[in-house]
């Protein structure tokens, strides 16, 4: 299994990752992008790892994470990873969002702030990152282009 596929299937974002484990996130995008091989990281931040990830050390050195086809310089060519692991006021939020879209509801401007402050409160509250925040904003609020192939 890939290591994206594994943060993917457990729900959880690299960030939610690097808070829980205490693995600096610099060191775990080099993890996550292929540059640093498990195999080559130090004793401690592999058990970081496995315990956030409530994995034995043989099973996270089972987890290929070597250099992905779909990355852009060490970085995923797909952004639909910020999606994963959101905090559940902003998925409520999001839902919403899309919901009144779809019914085409009078209120969409209050269902707009209402997302926009969820994405804010939780990026100051550091629940997500930087990047997530301006991807979320861009894809539900501003109607600009995401780039999510694969």
């Amino acid at each position: 299994m890939k290591f994206e596929e594994l943060l993917q299937e457990r729900g959880i974002s690299r960030y939610y990752l690097s808070k829980t484990s205490g693995v600096p996130w610099a060191t775990l995008a080099d993890i996550y992008s292929g540059k640093t091989r498990l195999e080559r990281c130090n004793a401690s931040t592999l058990i970081k790892l496995s315990r956030a990830l409530d994995m034995s050390l043989e099973e996270l050195l089972e987890v290929d994470n070597s250099p992905n086809s779909k990355t852009i310089d060490g970085k995923p060519a797909r952004k639909n990873y910020l999606e994963s692991g959101l905090p559940a006021s902003i998925q409520k939020a999001i839902d919403d969002y899309l919901q009144g879209e779809q019914d085409r509801v009078l209120h969409l401007d209050c269902l707009s702030d209402e997302l926009y402050g969820a994405i804010n409160s939780n990026l100051w509250g550091g629940r997500i990152n930087e990047k997530q925040a301006d991807y979320l904003r861009k894809k539900y609020l501003y109607g600009a282009e995401v780039n999510t192939d694969d």
